[in-house]
């Protein structure tokens, strides 16, 4: 006959002796001993000393500078008292080069992507990245992007890319090449909403300079050929992004909230204000029945009443995670079969997610789900808000939205891309639109 029993740890006196590190080549030991700490030297108990030893665990896993870090606990013989420990602290570092390669397809394009980098370069977290892309169009895009720890803390960076990029708008007939380079500061924040939520998040804060170069189609609207030509572009930008959603690509709790402002006109020859705003909150009721809303703004002004806003900076709606049931920037203004943007949209959606019939206690179908949903939106020019201000008209706004419906079925693959393929009936839609 077997009896059980139970061991309460915090019961158990102890302390630890000594920590032992294994496995370091090129890390830094003042960098790894910075995050091991001595919180688990003042160990009272059996139980401090296990989530201690998984905090430390936690903290070099985070420093991006290993492969593996196990924890391993032993009595120390050295010493007389059974109740002495040592903790020995055994990691794999990242291999000193690494690698990948990987096909994709988009925008009527397919593409090689290569890249290269060197983890932990210099010992203390610091990364150098290579990328480099092939299209089938011939187009040539490559990124170099170096990044390191602020103060050695792994939860705060700075990075600095240079980069070249080209891109293929059909949809209003021109291509885009950039080159410049970006330097961001990312920082964490914290706060207690009510004294009750604990709000996490991120301060992001970009400098980029690029060299743009828009180039029209033979075919192109006299709107897009008379912007063809270099520009020069100096911005800072502030990014606020807080996201307590469970899954990225099909959440089932949470919220999700990104807000930017954009000031461009530190020099070079494109000067406005922009202001973005994301928002997205999903609930699930009765464990099956998943409901999201979200709501998308965006706002771009000239610095000068002479200045005008270019086609690769305004915003354009339509889209298959956009305004479903019309094309890519198939919303909004045309000319020549050309979509020319416009400079204020909104966009606002209502989702319902469920299992598929018959399967809801299919745990390993968790990924496929069906899906109906509405989205609505407008999409207009300063001198629209203006008149609709000045008039007081808020019918004006409503003659302006466009509305669709549908209903289909969504496949997540992991935790960052989504597969849609949905029925939709647009029910109000203006012309030219498509």
């Amino acid at each position: 006959m077997y009896r059980t029993a139970t061991i309460d740890f915090s019961k158990v006196k102890c302390y630890v002796k000594s920590i032992d590190i294994t496995g370091i080549e090129r890390s830094n030991d003042d960098y790894i001993k910075k995050h091991i700490g001595s919180e688990i030297f003042h160990s009272e108990n059996f139980e401090q000393m296990l989530e201690k030893s998984q905090e430390i665990r936690s903290r070099l896993i985070k420093l991006g500078c290993f492969k593996s870090v196990d924890i391993v606990i032993d009595a120390d013989k050295s010493e007389k008292s059974s109740k002495s420990y040592k903790v020995m602290v055994e990691v794999e570092e990242q291999n000193p080069i690494g690698g990948n390669i990987n096909t994709s397809i988009g925008n009527n394009e397919g593409s090689l992507s290569s890249s290269i980098y060197l983890p932990n370069i210099f010992g203390k977290g610091e990364r150098l990245t290579a990328e480099y892309t092939y299209g089938t169009r011939n187009h040539v895009d490559y990124r170099l992007n170096y990044s390191s720890p602020i103060n050695q803390n792994p939860d705060k960076h700075f990075s600095v890319s240079t980069f070249r990029t080209s891109n293929d708008f059909s949809w209003s007939k021109y291509k885009q090449t950039d080159s410049g380079f970006t330097v961001d500061i990312l920082t964490p924040f914290e706060f207690l909403l009510k004294n009750k939520y604990q709000i996490k998040g991120t301060h992001l804060l970009t400098y980029e300079a690029i060299w743009r170069h828009l180039v029209s189609y033979m075919d192109s609207a006299f709107a897009i050929r008379e912007q063809s030509g270099h520009s020069l572009k100096s911005s800072i930008r502030y990014t606020n992004l807080i996201d307590r959603r469970d899954h990225s690509a099909l959440p089932t709790s949470g919220g999700f909230l990104k807000t930017s402002v954009e000031l461009a006109g530190l020099g070079g020859d494109v000067k406005f204000f922009r202001y973005n705003s994301d928002y997205q909150y999903t609930r699930t009721f009765f464990k099956y029945f998943t409901t999201q809303i979200s709501l998308s703004e965006g706002l771009i002004l000239p610095l000068k009443k002479t200045e005008t806003i270019s086609v690769m900076d305004k915003y354009f709606l339509g889209g298959p995670l956009s305004l479903r049931g019309f094309k890519n920037r198939g919303a909004g203004p045309h000319s020549d079969d050309c979509s020319l943007g416009n400079d204020v949209y909104w966009l606002a959606g209502a989702h319902l997610y469920t299992p598929l019939p018959f399967l809801h206690n299919n745990k390993k179908l968790n990924w496929l789900k069906t899906h109906s949903f509405a989205n609505v939106g407008s999409i207009l020019s300063h001198n629209q808000i203006k008149e609709m201000i000045s008039e007081q008209n808020a019918g004006m706004l409503l003659n302006n939205t466009r509305l669709s419906i549908g209903t289909g079925i969504v496949i997540g693959f992991g935790n960052i891309a989504r597969l849609e393929l949905n029925y939709v009936w647009p029910l109000w839609k203006l012309n030219g639109d498509k």
